[in-house]
């Protein structure tokens, strides 16, 4: 049964039967780093299984050759360590264990303040603990690097929203749908706020009938 596990393991990472810890990092790395998990994969069940797979394919490789995914890894550079500490939180964020999600989030930020991604999620785990103002900063922190990041503006609508301040909600919402137009979620965020907004303003009075008369006269 364990051989079988790591045969298919090593099949889902796309590894020979041979390969060393090394070769079975450096697979997991360019896995989780396809151009599909740069983005928010939350709203995505289909990506979210298809990471949570390779996670814990690297896990059963890591058991077999008795790694632990916490072993040393500073002879990596940055950019992978963070990368592994940020695959963890996100496993972890998945499985709505939201403290060990935090804990690794937090130690891949401490080596890249600047990385976009972390940030991200680190804004939609506080979204989920209900601390908007906090989450706030972790948005606007990733805006200011990529002012172009579809989903650095959408969760930042989603942050205002959930904090019932719709009219900013509303801003940044439609900013996030002139980014990618093809979003349909955006679009009906937009249009479903902008009824709620109009339906909170009171209509104009119209002038009596005596106001009217004098106008006239």
């Amino acid at each position: 049964m364990e051989n079988e596990r790591v045969k298919a393991a090593l099949v889902v990472l796309g590894l020979r039967e041979e390969a060393s810890v090394t070769e079975i990092r450096a697979a997991y790395l360019t896995k989780t780093t396809h151009r599909n998990f740069q983005e928010v994969i939350l709203a995505d069940e289909h990506l979210e299984k298809e990471f949570v797979k390779y996670y814990k394919s690297y896990i059963t490789l890591l058991k077999h050759y008795s790694e632990s995914e916490s072993e040393d890894l500073s002879y990596y550079p940055p950019d992978q360590i963070v990368r592994f500490h940020f695959n963890q939180g996100l496993y972890y964020l998945i499985n709505q264990d939201y403290m060990k999600a935090m804990e690794k989030f937090q130690i891949a930020h401490n080596i890249d303040k600047k990385d976009v991604l972390v940030l991200l999620y680190m804004g939609i785990l506080l979204i989920k603990r209900k601390n908007y103002y906090a989450a706030e900063k972790y948005f606007l922190d990733a805006i200011k690097i990529d002012k172009e990041n579809f989903d650095a503006w959408y969760y930042l609508g989603e942050t205002y929203l959930k904090a019932e301040e719709l009219r900013k909600a509303l801003n940044m919402f439609d900013t996030a749908r002139n980014l990618n137009p093809s979003r349909k979620e955006v679009s009906f965020k937009v249009r479903e706020l902008k009824a709620k907004l109009a339906a909170r303003t009171p209509a104009a009075k119209k002038p009596s009938f005596l106001t009217r008369l004098f106008k006239k006269s």
